[in-house]
């Protein structure tokens, strides 16, 4: 619990962010180019720390429900390969809800 206690607490800081970017529209450039670099550190993070509950569940739980914690790593890139300017809303409204599905695998499973 205490390796998937972190995962639980960036996925939530992940949600936060990327919801308040998803319903708030920036006015000025700087506060937008503050609000990415929150974007990139929560996104890192919640790569970095569900990657380690991953391979934890697979390899020391021996729990088959790690593997989509795996797709939910790979989401983000799987995303943004197909994201567009004109579609970032959505995209990232689908981002969100992958978020969601890994913090209700790690709430469940773990």
């Amino acid at each position: 619990m205490y390796i998937v206690l972190p995962a639980i607490i960036v996925n939530i800081l992940a949600i936060i962010v990327l919801t308040i970017g998803l319903l708030y529209n920036f006015k000025e450039p700087k506060n937008k180019a503050i609000f990415g670099y929150w974007v990139v550190g929560s996104m890192i993070l919640y790569i970095l720390f569900l990657s380690i509950a991953f391979v934890f569940g697979v390899f020391v739980k021996h729990n088959l429900y790690s593997i989509i914690l795996l797709l939910c790593v790979v989401s983000p890139f799987a995303i943004g390969k197909f994201v567009k300017y004109e579609t970032l809303k959505k995209y990232t409204a689908a981002q969100i809800i992958c978020f969601v599905v890994s913090l209700a695998v790690l709430l469940l499973k773990f």
